[in-house]
């Protein structure tokens, strides 16, 4: 007949084990206390509330631990209720648990392992292959057992928390520190930071904020977290830099905290902030750009208005319109190649568009692959729009037959390496020279001189308009 006493002598006996080892012996311990052939500890994961995982495992001796479903289980009354014994025919109250039944189980006594704020980590359970005898003394006894497995489960499960909150925090790319508020010396740093400062751990346990934050002396830094210390605030963000060995430094954003209940130390996150910082720069630089050249296309419209108006009242609306749609699919080619280096064929091609059905056949556009500067682009994009605008109105695209042929190289001169682009037109219309100079002319002829320093030869061949633009190879052309 299973005793109290006995119990308590053999419970004694598993004291002095701790950890993992400590389940079997308690598994073995109640077996042999209660006389039954089945005793077990299990433990319950929040992850997965539905099953149960054994760590340790009574079957006549020591067996395999496995993990089963809870639902319409004794077990699961025990993780609700927190204690149930049966003492007699189990399986009829539990028709639904297959295990009770294909083990041949008679009575059942189950008891939860609570952590000290109520949790419910797991349970301690016996069963035996004959009704018990005495369910009170069975009851107490499972009892005075899972006082000490709880505690031990609760150490464990702390432990393996812990353990993997620190191997997380080792490994996070955020920088972690902690020192205590005596020394301010560094007993814990993360492997990121580690890295990022230059530092071993041996290295950093003798020094302390101050040594790696050239912005605060030993004092400014004592009266800064004062607050912390005081109870005041119960975090402290802000933005400093900290000194690697090498004495360069990197801006970082801190989350400071004070622990006095656990060993009155401080913890810090930080965050390197040299992306970041990087970042910004990066947007401001381009937001300028930006509007720098919004300012430089909203000129250039002024410009096409102010001469369009003057050189072209009759159809302003229309020749405005022609031009700053020219003056767009310019600004379409920059966007598309992020306001960089432009291929000059797709710039051509670009002003080319009413007429992309005539390339290759009516139009031929050769060349070497050659890019041009961002701002020149727009200049040539524009002559190029007048030169299609005219050729369409009077030139060799206001036929059936005419021919364009746009030609460009790169050549040396006394002047030094340029670039020569040629439009040739071809069996279109007599080609007589205008009475006075439009605005066309004016863009092909004097705009590009007064940017680029191109010079620009323009003849009015009656068997075709020809022209000829001759630039510094070293403003126009990219590198």
């Amino acid at each position: 007949m299973p005793t109290v006493e006995n119990a308590l002598s053999i419970l004694a006996e598993t004291s002095r084990v701790v950890g993992e080892a400590y389940f079997p012996i308690v598994v073995e311990g109640l077996a042999k206390a209660l006389n039954v052939r089945w005793a077990f500890v299990c433990r319950f994961n929040p992850a997965t509330p539905d099953e149960a995982a054994t760590i340790a495992f009574w079957d006549n001796g020591p067996a395999e631990n496995f993990v089963y479903e809870l639902l319409n289980t004794p077990c699961a009354d025990v993780a609700s209720q927190g204690v149930c014994c049966y003492a007699d025919d189990i399986t009829s109250l539990y028709p639904f648990d297959e295990m009770l039944t294909d083990i041949g189980a008679k009575s059942y006594a189950g008891t939860a392992l609570r952590s000290l704020d109520g949790r419910v980590l797991g349970l301690v359970a016996v069963m035996d292959e004959k009704p018990f005898a005495d369910p009170d003394t069975v009851s107490e006894i499972v009892e005075l057992f899972s006082a000490r497995a709880a505690a031990e489960l609760e150490r464990l499960a702390t432990a393996s928390m812990n353990e993997r909150l620190g191997k997380i925090v080792e490994a996070s790319v955020s920088e972690a520190y902690v020192f205590d508020n005596q020394s301010y010396r560094f007993e814990l740093v993360n492997r990121g930071a580690r890295e990022n400062l230059g530092y071993s751990m041996e290295e950093l346990r003798k020094l302390t904020p101050w040594d790696l934050k050239p912005e605060y002396s030993k004092e400014e830094f004592l009266s800064f977290v004062k607050p912390l210390i005081d109870g005041e605030l119960s975090v402290l963000q802000f933005q400093t830099v900290h000194k690697r060995k090498d004495g360069s430094t990197y801006p970082v954003s801190v989350q400071l905290q004070f622990f006095p209940d656990e060993g009155g130390v401080f913890f810090a996150s930080i965050t390197d902030e040299t992306e970041r910082k990087a970042r910004e720069e990066r947007e401001k630089l381009i937001l300028n750009e930006m509007n720098h050249r919004a300012k430089n296309v909203l000129a250039i419209v002024q410009v096409l208005a102010r001469q369009t108006a003057k050189r072209n009242p009759d159809d302003y609306v229309a020749q405005l319109e022609a031009r700053i749609a020219g003056l767009s699919a310019s600004h379409n080619v920059l966007v598309q190649n992020s306001w960089e280096d432009v291929p000059f064929e797709e710039l051509i091609r670009s002003q080319l568009g009413h007429f992309e059905h005539l390339i290759g056949e009516r139009i031929t556009i050769s060349g070497p692959p050659t890019k041009i500067k961002a701002r020149a682009a727009q200049g040539f994009g524009l002559a190029l729009h007048e030169l299609a605008t005219n050729a369409a109105k009077y030139g060799a695209l206001s036929n059936e037959n005419g021919c364009v042929a746009i030609h460009w190289e790169e050549i040396e001169s006394a002047e030094g390496r340029q670039l020569r682009l040629c439009w040739k037109e071809s069996d279109g219309p007599k080609v007589t020279a205008p009475s006075s100079a439009g605005f066309g002319s004016f863009m092909i002829e004097k705009s590009l001189a007064s940017q680029f320093g191109c010079k620009v030869d323009l003849d009015y061949d009656p068997l075709g308009l020809r022209c000829e633009f001759l630039v510094p190879n070293d403003r126009v052309v990219s590198a």
